[in-house]
């Protein structure tokens, strides 16, 4: 029997990749995005195409309720769909802030209490979380966006406690600055809609240190073989950073001391 998984942000990215590996292996793989001409494109690999806004709750637990009624299970739920909008805490506007987290933090709930009553009922199920470096740090820049992926390892943690002896396993992946679309376009928002001057000075230490790290950081396909890795290990790691440049940042920012990080920032911003 095929294994069935359902991929959110499944059209671009880490999610369109990791569909073609999964489909590549033999699983049945739904592939849910909101841009639905690109997710009409997965049908050339195979991947059932979903178009889906993650932020409309009723509609991801209809379509998640339509998947298990067809497949009779659902395997494994990635919940990949990302937003990112970057500014200062102040420049950020409220209605931006609210974007931000009906995506990527109330998006992602909306996937995981549409999925875990089919998993427990069945006692087996994965559910893996894009989170990100910044999961355990914020930076100048990223303060709301690094809040929603905060949230969400914490939302980890506590899910793969609590589901542990229905024998369903959670898992987050970690990417760093992965040049992927998204990237592209979340480290040039650093650049633009800026309004507070008193803040470009710190936003301009902010964008050398990550331009230099997107500069030379891995494509998406490391990423990829870390979220294909949770999704068939048979004991999957509680959570899985993608690449080196996570691994290197992960122990920077845990070892070097807050002040030094700071300090660092307005270094780079006057060199």
């Amino acid at each position: 029997m095929s294994k069935v998984a359902f991929i959110t942000g499944g059209a671009s990215g880490f999610g369109l990749e990791l569909s073609k590996k999964l489909i590549g292996l033999g699983w049945i793989v739904y592939a849910a995005d909101k841009d639905s001409k690109a997710v009409q494109a997965t049908k050339s690999f195979g991947a059932v195409p979903v178009t889906l806004d993650v932020t409309d709750h009723k509609k991801t637990k209809s379509t998640i309720d339509s998947l298990v009624k067809k497949e009779g299970r659902i395997d494994l739920l990635v919940a990949n769909a990302g937003f990112g909008n970057f500014s200062t805490v102040e420049e950020m506007t409220s209605e931006q802030v609210q974007q931000i987290f009906a995506v990527n933090v109330f998006g992602v709930e909306a996937c995981i209490r549409a999925a875990l009553p089919h998993m427990r009922s069945q006692r087996s199920g994965r559910i893996l979380i894009t989170t990100s470096v910044v999961a355990h740090v914020s930076l100048a820049g990223l303060g709301w966006y690094a809040a929603t992926k905060h949230s969400m390892k914490a939302v980890a943690n506590a899910l793969r406690q609590e589901v542990r002896e229905l024998g369903i396993f959670v898992s987050t992946i970690e990417p760093g600055t992965s040049k992927t679309g998204f990237g592209a376009v979340a480290f040039g928002l650093l650049k633009e809609g800026r309004s507070v001057g008193e803040y470009d000075t710190v936003m301009k230490g902010v964008n050398k240190w990550l331009g230099g790290m997107y500069r030379i950081s891995p494509g998406p396909q490391k990423v990829v073989n870390k979220m294909l890795r949770a999704a068939t290990a048979p004991r999957p790691r509680a959570h899985y950073p993608a690449s080196w440049d996570v691994r290197a940042l992960k122990l920077v920012f845990y070892l070097m001391p807050r002040r030094w990080l700071d300090g660092f920032i307005l270094w780079l911003a006057k060199r």
